[in-house]
């Protein structure tokens, strides 16, 4: 760090300099750090690159007037009455920071970032004049935004445009790691990239389809909060966990089938506050836990065939069996009402759950198992022999239909 005076001079290679009187092209070997000096505007460094950080925020600075032309590390104007970049450094090597000023627009920024850019908390409507390609993070939320026109093409992390005014994804980056959109208008997922390989988050929108969702998704994906009747255009696997919590779903066709990869740690699946009266559709392997909690399930037949870790089915008013439970290590928990837990003669644990161990060797539970599977049986060979009833009448009905078209020929 280079330590300034109360003059705002400061000692380098042994001599004395002002920054207000630096010679054209000269380079500053280290920090400079003007934050919380009551400036209106800036010392003129236009001509002079700063190798270290240079950091000017809180203060009263209405332009970026006189800053580096260059800054080798982090750029941090933040917290100012700023309403314009111009002026601003057009090349910073670590990461940008103009959160929490009065900007509209971004004209003016640098036109790539090594590190991460952030202008969050402003006024902006439009990312125009934003950086094109940002090595880490891009985080714009808690804007004004109703499009992302003008965004990056390429983030080498994540890009948050959170807490926006957003409709769409039109013009989103499809070249990222993570991607926050959640809590906007969002009623479509138009733009979305096609793949991540980190997480996407598009919780507490106004969307009713995940169609044009991204298809592969190595992190989390998140989309409680919404309006969806369905889960088409969700991806078949997820890399960690799935949450499509509050929602107005009445079926799981389209959910991922196989949440949290092998070496996950999270991989847990929440379908709980919709309107469920079935699991049909349900991943078939969760690397932790499932949730179903709050719906109005009547069965748990169609849940996951294995679940590494909890399963909680609590306030299903109908749900009268606990038949139909997944594959789960012996020591793992069932989270359901007290009704259940009584009618299996269960005790609850410390954390409220009953032992999948203590259930399935529960006498009970397996007569209740067996007399489901012998309904299941009789299910399936009445829906076998109706299907080929169905075929025989089927082939009949052919067979009469080509006479008749034969004698209709001859006559």
């Amino acid at each position: 760090m280079i330590k300034l005076n109360k003059k705002f001079e400061f000692e380098q290679d042994g001599k004395t300099y002002s920054l207000y009187n630096l010679p054209d092209g000269f380079v500053i070997k280290g920090d400079i750090d003007l934050e919380g000096k009551g400036l209106t505007e800036l010392p003129d460094l236009s001509k002079v690159t700063v190798d270290g950080y240079f950091w000017c925020g809180s203060n009263k600075l209405t332009s970026l007037k006189g800053a580096p032309r260059e800054v080798g590390g982090y750029f941090a104007c933040s917290y100012n009455q700023l309403t314009s970049l111009e002026g601003a450094p057009q090349k910073v090597g670590e990461h940008f920071n103009c959160e929490h000023n009065q900007l509209t627009s971004l004209k003016g920024a640098p036109h790539e970032v090594g590190g991460s850019f952030n202008c969050s908390k402003n006024q902006l409507t439009s990312l125009e004049g934003a950086p094109q390609k940002v090595g880490k993070d891009f985080e714009c939320s808690l804007n004004q935004l109703t499009s992302l026109k003008g965004a990056p093409t390429v983030v080498g992390e994540s890009f948050n445009c959170g807490f926006n005014q957003l409709t769409s994804l039109e013009d989103a980056p499809q070249v990222v790691h993570n991607l926050y959109c959640y809590c906007n208008q969002l009623t479509s997922l138009n733009g979305a990239p096609k793949a991540l390989s980190g997480s996407f988050d598009c919780h507490e929108n106004q969307l009713t389809s995940l169609e044009n969702a991204p298809q592969i998704v190595r992190g989390c994906y998140n989309c409680e909060k919404n309006k969806l009747t369905s889960l088409k255009g969700a991806p078949q696997e997820v890399g960690m966990s799935f949450d499509c919590s509050e929602n107005l779903l009445t079926s799981l066709e389209g959910a991922p089938q196989t949440v949290g990869f092998l070496n996950s740690v999270i991989g847990f699946f929440n379908c709980s506050d919709n309107k469920l009266k079935t699991l049909d559709g349900a991943p078939q392997t969760v690397r932790t836990h499932f949730y179903c909690d709050d719906n109005q399930l009547n069965s748990l037949l169609g849940a996951p065939q294995k679940v590494g870790g909890a399963f909680g089915c609590k306030g299903n008013s109908e749900l009268t069996s606990l038949v139909g439970i997944s594959e789960m290590s012996e020591d793992e928990e069932i989270y359901c009402d007290n009704m259940l837990a009584e009618k299996y003669e269960c005790s609850k644990s410390e954390k409220g759950g009953i032992l999948y161990k203590d259930l399935i060797e529960n006498a009970v539970y397996q007569n209740e198992f067996k007399i489901e599977k012998i309904r299941q049986k009789k299910h399936e060979d009445w829906v076998k022999k109706d299907s080929e009833a169905k075929a025989k009448r089927d082939a009949g009905f052919a067979a009469f239909k080509k006479k008749i078209a034969a004698k209709e020929r001859e006559e």
